[in-house]
């Protein structure tokens, strides 16, 4: 299941820490870092009672001794801070049993349109602290029980859909229903809540796609609220969606408005030390149960029970007059039905700012990610920050003339996504309402920062972009509460999120973005510790202002040609003597390729060009010649938007 020759070492000053790819890093404060997995299982509809079963097959000791694994930090949400101090547990350290007490540390069920998913997450590690010893638990015997229910009466588009989904979650190749044929069955597939008096504006968006053969419905929020029961305002909404997801076939719902013209859930967020109340939208997609599992009138608590898996595909319309409707609805209009042509079509802008200078945690890795799911014949911007720190004005002008897809990896707050040093504004409110001018060529902007979203009682960065009636943004996916870093150099959930939604735009073509939102989500899911972890938190946080059925532009290159491989082989000796040359193949068919080596603070120490697949040679040493400490570096070949890494080890 879990194969040795995967792994990976990277030495730092506080200890070690092992890499396997499909892996991310987990433990709580004190405790040894380790990756860990996520196993997906897909069970009979109306599944329940479900437990989980593990036996360990096959043992391969790592490590006889020596071996002193990092130990874990308190994290931060995406630059708060400094990031907690790496020490320890005696208690933990001490141990001469194995660590982690047992591999299955978390699991969890959710239904996702029927369809009952379960998943665990294991650590297949056994850790003896007092020696050092390491053993991977390469093979393993999961076993999942469960009770029979019934199925779900539900209509053949919504099927086709959580297939679709379903599908991902296990690991399957996509695949999404075709954009542009009709989904089967229900006579509201795409469902309109607004207010009463807006009713008239967003005929237009209903009308336009009922041109496209989706069958819609508009409901006002007054009439909804007057004939469907619930504690208060949100669940009555609730229950009237679930009603149409029950009865009716919905698959997409729009939320047509803010706070002021439609009923948000206001959830408690809390994880390692920092609190929050924010909307969660997800409240009113995820339609099992209650969302107050215990009664108590908290929702959206770890403990009420929470399935998380969205059953329909939902986007709130940020705006509260009918002018700033108008805007949305034609954008919206424009992006999907007549855009103008040009370059913008295939342009991108990717910011990364230094969200930790003191471990090095820089966004340009998960910028990176996103890129690579570009296509390859786009232009993609990136204004990466450098450590210590110092942003850029330099991408406004690069949006301003049009853009498709932008990210804003920064630190945040409602009113905007910023750099760690001067100047400091990556992308504002004012930005977005004074600096922006571009028109039709407004795209698709999202974020891992913190609070840019947040609506509830002022204007948001995420509503300037939107109601921008000269340019902006047509859809903005931003957190409304905080974003998580990861374990570094393991990637945060915030940042997964918004790579895995580039994935399955441009990779997976999914036919609509609503669609594409909702899978990136639900990859999260099975990574969740339980209680009030940073994955739950993200989830919840992660927002969607958007037409859910809104499609991605589809663009074509020039001379579109198939990707050539590219490789670059791990670096040998790993870990290299100081004085010792380390040589890597680095393979693709033709052209040239950039390679280079940094340092784990992101600073250039060397790179060369080369014209030919083969052997490149490092000497240990920066381009002036002087031999770099004893440390980890990485390698990093680059060919336009293709990079590959690799992580060398050099010693005293």
């Amino acid at each position: 299941m879990y194969d040795p020759l995967d792994l990976d070492f990277l030495q730092t000053r506080g200890g070690t820490v092992v890499e396997a790819p499909g892996f991310e890093q987990r433990g709580a404060p004190g405790t040894p870092l380790l990756p860990a997995a996520p196993e997906v299982f897909l069970l009979p509809e109306g599944a329940h009672g479900v437990s989980f079963g593990l036996e360990v097959l096959e043992r391969t000791e790592i490590a006889g001794g020596g071996l002193s694994l990092l130990p874990s930090a308190e994290l931060r949400p995406i630059g708060h801070g400094h990031p907690g101090a790496r020490i320890g547990d005696p208690d933990i350290y001490s141990l001469a049993t194995p660590w982690p007490e047992a591999p299955l540390i978390s699991s969890h069920t959710g239904s996702l349109s029927g369809i009952t998913v379960a998943s665990c997450l294991v650590q297949p590690w056994e850790y003896i602290p007092a020696t050092g010893s390491l053993t991977l638990l390469n093979r393993l015997r999961i076993t999942v029980t469960w009770e029979d229910g019934p199925s779900s009466p539900l209509m053949p588009g919504q099927r086709d859909m959580a297939l679709a989904r379903t599908g991902r979650l296990s690991g399957e190749t996509a695949r999404f229903p075709q954009a542009g044929l009709p989904l089967q069955g229900g006579d509201s597939q795409y469902l309109i809540i607004c207010d009463s008096a807006y009713s008239g504006i967003m005929e237009q968006l209903a009308l336009f796609h009922v041109s496209r053969g989706l069958t819609v419905e508009t409901a006002t929020v007054q009439g909804i609220l007057s004939a469907f029961p619930g504690r208060d305002d949100a669940e009555r909404l609730r229950n009237f969606i679930r009603d149409r997801y029950i009865n009716r076939g919905t698959v997409f719902v729009l939320l047509a408005g803010d706070e002021s013209l439609v009923p948000v859930r206001m959830v408690y967020l809390y994880c390692e030390g920092y609190a929050d109340t924010a909307p969660v939208d997800l409240y009113f997609a995820d339609l099992d149960g209650t969302w107050d599992g215990n009664g108590d009138g908290d929702y959206g608590q770890p403990d009420d029970s929470l399935d998380l898996y969205a059953d329909v595909l939902l986007g709130r319309g940020l705006f509260s007059t009918p002018e700033g409707a108008q805007v949305f609805v034609d954008k919206c209009l424009t992006y999907q039905s007549s855009p103008p042509q040009g370059d913008w079509r295939s342009t991108a802008v990717l910011c990364g700012a230094v969200l930790f200078e003191e471990t090095g945690y820089t966004a340009d890795r998960g910028c990176d990610s996103i890129a690579v799911e570009l296509p390859s014949y786009w232009q993609v911007h990136r204004f990466y920050e450098e450590l210590p720190g110092g942003g850029f004005i330099e991408h406004i002008p690069v949006i301003d003339g049009g853009t498709a897809w932008n990210h804003y990896a920064g630190h945040g707050s409602n009113t905007g996504i910023w750099w760690s040093a001067e100047p400091l504004a990556m992308m504002t409110s004012w930005i977005a309402t004074d600096s922006l001018r571009n028109g039709d060529m407004s795209g698709i902007h999202t974020s891992i920062a913190c609070h840019p979203g947040n609506y509830i009682g002022h204007a948001s960065c995420a509503e300037a972009l939107l109601q921008n009636p000269l340019g902006g943004g047509t859809a903005v996916m931003f957190n409304v509460s905080y974003g998580w870093e990861g374990y570094w150099p393991s990637l945060g959930a915030s940042e997964w999120m918004c790579i895995d939604l580039a994935r399955e735009v441009f990779r997976h073509h999914a036919p609509s973005l609503g669609l594409a939102f909702s899978t990136a989500k639900d990859l999260r899911i099975p990574f969740m510790e339980g209680g009030y972890d940073r994955t739950f938190q993200s989830l919840l946080s992660f927002s969607a202002f958007m037409d859910p059925a809104l499609r991605v532009m589809r663009t074509a290159g020039v001379s579109p040609v198939p990707p050539a491989p590219f490789t670059l082989s791990a670096p040998w000796p790993n870990p290299a003597q100081r004085d010792a040359p380390v040589a890597f193949m680095v393979g693709f068919e033709e052209g040239s390729a950039e390679v280079s080596v940094h340092d784990m603070a992101g600073r250039l120490l060397w790179e060369t060009t080369i014209g030919s697949p083969g052997r490149v040679g490092w000497s240990g040493t920066d381009d002036s010649g002087r031999r770099v400490p004893a440390g980890v570096y990485l390698v990093t070949a680059r060919r336009g938007d293709l990079v590959r890494g690799r992580l060398v080890t050099v010693l005293d």
